[in-house]
């Protein structure tokens, strides 16, 4: 089910501005970590043919990840680290569990970053060099939002040859959901056709406002980066939804898709709290929903209870992306949704308040 609704009366917004211009399903998002559920399928594809298992470590593909250092503290004489034990899987990295984090989530890493180290890290435009971080704790006994799918892309590309992450999602998923050229990229100044129906980006001011604004991700012609780089139309990324709640999916083996819906943090783990204290990463995607009925799939977060507020059921899989992009995907009923704007920050009160009114509409019509 597809829908295409404008909501303008929303926060006080009465009307759209005159000169605003229709949006179509070829408008052009940078999607940033909606990226993710993509390198999702393309790593889960590399499962389903048996090039690596679910819970056989990577090391054999992704050596950087053998023995990472553990970030424990820090002190006046500097980091306080040890030896990971546990090999990092490919569950692990499609289920945030790990070990690593994003830079500006964790106190720990935020001042890693500023070393010469980090600084390294930052600048570099290459996976293995930019997402070379430590971990935050071992793998596997928690949760936390990171650099995951950045080495699940990797991975993907290692199994295959060292084929770039953008011609591997080329001829294994945007083909076989039967999209033509031209296709979703990393490198947004080489696809010039995709660049001439690229969004404007804004950011939210001060006063309430918006103002240009330039996010970096989507153009980076040196290396595709899985967890944040892609950008791409509605129609390209509802292919791959419908796909993922298709009976006759092309993608991914029904038991495999299975998967993806099933939770993947034991409730008595550690990372269950994790989770629930980094509800405003995934607040906005989630809608009013209580955060006890909350998990995480192999692929995106899990809404196992139902928000009556906006007539949203239980069994959802669901993630978005920094401009406050939301994507949702629903076995039980038959349908998912992809919702984007191009404003910054992610969670922006106007926008979370549209995208819990289009919810609404959507679940409503849908029952009705």
């Amino acid at each position: 089910m597809i829908g295409n609704e404008i909501y303008s009366k929303v926060a006080g917004y009465d009307s759209l501005s005159e000169d605003a211009s229709p949006l179509s399903e070829d408008a052009v998002f940078k999607v940033a970590s909606a990226t993710k559920i993509i390198t999702s399928i393309a790593l889960l594809q590399c499962v389903d043919k048996g090039l690596i298992g679910l819970d056989e470590p990577l090391t054999k593909v992704l050596p950087e990840l053998d023995g990472k250092e553990i970030l424990k503290g820090h002190s006046e004489a500097g980091f306080i680290t040890e030896p990971s034990k546990t090999k990092i899987t490919a569950r692990h990295l499609l289920s945030h569990t790990s070990g690593f984090g994003y830079q500006f989530l964790h106190p720990l890493l935020i001042k890693w970053v500023q070393t010469l180290e980090g600084q390294r890290y930052r600048s570099s435009r290459y996976v293995p060099e930019r997402y070379n971080i430590p971990l935050v704790y071992e793998p596997g006994t928690g949760w936390m939002y990171g650099v995951s799918l950045d080495w699940a892309g990797l991975a993907v590309r290692r199994l295959h040859d060292g084929i770039s992450l953008e011609d591997y999602l080329i001829e294994h998923v945007w083909k076989r959901v039967g999209l033509s050229a031209p296709f979703p990229t990393f490198a947004l100044s080489q696809n010039p056709e995709y660049g001439a129906r690229l969004m404007q980006v804004l950011e939210r001011t001060s006063d309430g406002g918006l103002q240009p604004f330039n996010y970096p991700f989507g153009d980076n012609p040196f290396d595709q980066e899985g967890g944040a780089g892609l950008v791409a139309t509605t129609k390209d990324y509802l292919a791959v939804l419908g796909d993922l709640i298709s009976d006759s999916p092309k993608l991914l083996k029904p038991e495999t898709i299975a998967l993806m819906f099933t939770p993947q943090i034991p409730l008595d783990s550690p990372g269950i709290s994790m989770l629930k204290q980094l509800r405003p990463a995934w607040d906005a995607v989630a809608g009013p929903v209580s955060e006890d009925t909350v998990n995480h799939g192999l692929g995106g977060i899990l809404l196992l209870g139902e928000a009556p507020e906006i007539g949203q059921p239980k069994d959802i899989l669901a993630w978005g992306g920094a401009l406050n992009t939301i994507w949702f995907a629903c076995k039980d009923s038959g349908v998912a949704g992809f919702f984007s704007t191009h404003i910054s920050p992610f969670g922006d009160p106007t926008v979370k308040e549209l995208v819990n009114a289009w919810k609404k509409d959507f679940w409503t019509n849908l029952h009705s």
